[in-house]
């Protein structure tokens, strides 16, 4: 009886460990899936926020040659400056009598 119970046990135990075993294979497959998408879903992004960030170079570049300034500028209704824009701001003490 004894020796039929160690069996027992010990098939239980065989069988545990197996069982143990495919679960955690299974899991960790099921982890490298998920970081195998995410890894593909940045990549995306990554691109995209290159492309974005050399269309944001390029129209830096442009708006640095005067002329597209200012035709920009002009195109947005903005005006050239003139004396009559320019406020003088004095700074400190104001003279008393002097």
């Amino acid at each position: 009886m004894r020796e039929n119970r160690r069996g027992a046990i010990k098939y239980f135990g065989i069988v545990t460990g197996v069982i143990l075993l495919v679960l955690l294979y299974v899991w960790q497959n099921v982890e490298e899936m998920k970081m195998k998408m995410a890894y593909r879903e940045n990549v995306g992004v990554e691109k995209r926020l290159i492309k974005e960030n050399d269309r944001l170079r390029a129209a830096i570049e442009r708006y640095r040659r005067a002329d597209v300034a200012e035709r920009y500028a002009r195109g947005a209704g903005m005006r050239e400056l003139g004396p009559s824009d320019i406020i003088v701001v004095h700074e400190g003490k104001k003279d008393e009598g002097k």
